[in-house]
């Protein structure tokens, strides 16, 4: 087999300028993570036996009551909420996600609904939503299992962490909160303010195992949690985590607390931003500034910008066109403007910001002698009523479709079972896209669509998705994959 796995299967690798999303793969494991499962492989323990041990540790590392290791973050937001409904009673435990007769409703603050808080959905609670004081303390007034948060932009809330658990704090209600996508530190800030579980990806930040997260607090919540976990019988049985992925946990958060250079790594990071900037800054109208960090994070970035009128591309392009190209580039989709893009340099290797900076002067150059495009104005119109069927991998959905023209633009509403909204699109010559747009629970559901118009009829390709808001770039909203689409027009 060739000696790089990924190739030998036709996947081609990239340098990574997006810090640590799942969809990229997240971080690379330390070498000595990698050691420590190697050998952990070896031999055989009793789970129970290894999570307590590893429980103990992981309070000792990090100053928490207790700890356990899980299957990645969103299965500790799972576990957690589970524990906070059904605590170990197997006679609960076992109707999970079916909770009548439980409490089950969690309040969580307006401004933190997150893509993930499925996982707190999952356990078959019901998620209330406040804003103002008055608003938490009228939720209040009937039984409420858990508080849920969203660590990064507690910031931003009305009522903050402090007011939150001095309300529920008498009541006996725990406070959940997830901080999967900042740097772990001891103790952690969420706990010490009054929160009961913290959770933190192992396999970001810290370099641990991809698949591993971390549920920290009060040790009988976090107990609780682990026996709603798989190698036990309860929902979480699906979410199993390995000998090796707890010792790999453990590995890498003895050395960010022990061993790692935290102030050699920030200079690394500028250091790559600068050497990126110069490389860009050699064409003419281009330039990067560093935006520092704010709020939770950490690491700071580099925007880097250009004169749209002599370069005419925009980021998304851009960022296209460096993924197509070699060596082969990811960029943030989720920073794209029509003349900027954000470089993180969290996991760029050795010499890989150098290279990033050429490619990108490499990419605008050659857009510079590009004559755009002239656009057509369309001979066809659709406005109108039509019937529109999308073909998914399994099942299909009917929508009716209500279209105005303006030109080439495209406007009007769609309506479906359960998903509904407006309709926005362009229409060149005899190419058709346009997109359907809804929101349910903490997500923004999208259906983008491209085809033809022939003899009266559209049909194509969809592009599904769905995003929060603070990551509504393209690679989610088309995370779902594709469809088939086709549409009459009506009578």
């Amino acid at each position: 087999m060739n000696a790089n796995p990924y190739v030998a299967l036709g996947v081609r690798p990239f340098i990574n300028c997006c810090s640590v999303r799942t969809m990229h793969g997240g971080s690379l494991m330390l070498p000595q993570v990698q050691a420590a499962m190697a050998a952990a492989a070896t031999q055989f323990v009793n789970l129970d036996e290894l999570m307590e041990a590893a429980g103990a540790r992981l309070a000792e590392l990090t100053g928490a009551e207790w700890g356990i290791v899980t299957c990645g973050s969103a299965a500790a937001v799972a576990l957690g909420t589970a524990a906070c409904v059904a605590g170990n009673d197997p006679v609960k435990m076992l109707r999970l996600p079916f909770t009548d007769g439980m409490v089950n409703r969690v309040l969580i603050p307006k401004n933190q609904r997150f893509a993930y808080d499925i996982a707190i959905r999952m356990i078959g609670t019901h998620l209330i939503e406040f804003e103002t004081r008055a608003e938490l303390d009228a939720a209040l007034k009937e039984p409420v299992a858990m508080v849920a948060m969203l660590g990064k932009a507690e910031h931003q809330a009305v009522v903050r962490l402090e007011e939150i658990a001095a309300a529920v704090k008498p009541r006996g209600i725990p406070i959940l909160v997830d901080a999967a996508s900042e740097h772990l530190e001891k103790p952690s800030p969420w706990l010490a303010r009054g929160a009961d579980l913290a959770i933190y990806s192992g396999g970001k930040f810290l370099r641990g195992p991809q698949t591993s997260g971390l549920l920290l607090g009060n040790k009988r919540l976090v107990q609780a949690a682990w026996r709603n976990a798989s190698p036990h019988q309860a929902l979480g049985r699906p979410m199993k985590v390995s000998k090796e992925d707890i010792i790999g946990v453990l590995t890498a958060i003895e050395i960010w607390f022990e061993s790692r250079d935290a102030a050699a790594e920030r200079q690394r990071w500028y250091d790559d931003l600068e050497a990126l900037r110069r490389r860009v800054a050699r064409l003419p109208g281009t330039d990067g500034e560093v935006l520092e960090p704010t709020g939770m994070d950490r690491v700071p970035r580099l925007r880097v910008f250009w004169d749209r009128t002599r370069y005419p591309l925009g980021g998304l392009e851009l960022r296209r066109q460096l993924l197509d190209g070699t060596p082969r580039i990811m960029l943030d989709d989720n920073s794209a403007t029509e003349d900027a893009i954000a470089i993180d340099p969290f996991a760029l290797q050795p010499g890989e910001a150098a290279q990033v900076g050429d490619a990108i002067a490499t990419v605008l150059g050659a857009a510079r002698r590009t004559q755009a495009a002239v656009s057509q104005s369309p001979a066809l119109t659709l406005a109108g009523d039509w019937e529109l069927q999308v073909d998914f991998l399994r099942g299909a959905r009917r929508h009716r479709l209500a279209i105005e023209q303006r030109g080439a633009d495209l406007v009007g509403h769609q309506s479906s079972v359960q998903f509904e909204g407006p309709v926005q699109g362009r229409l060149e010559a005899d190419r058709v896209e346009f997109v359907f747009d809804g929101h349910f629970e903490g997500s923004r559901i999208m259906y983008r669509f491209s085809g033809t118009v022939r003899d009266g009829a559209m049909g194509g390709t969809v592009a599904l998705g769905a995003a929060s808001a603070t990551a509504p770039g393209p690679v989610n909203l088309s995370q779902f994959g594709t469809g088939e689409w086709r549409a009459q027009r009506l009578a």
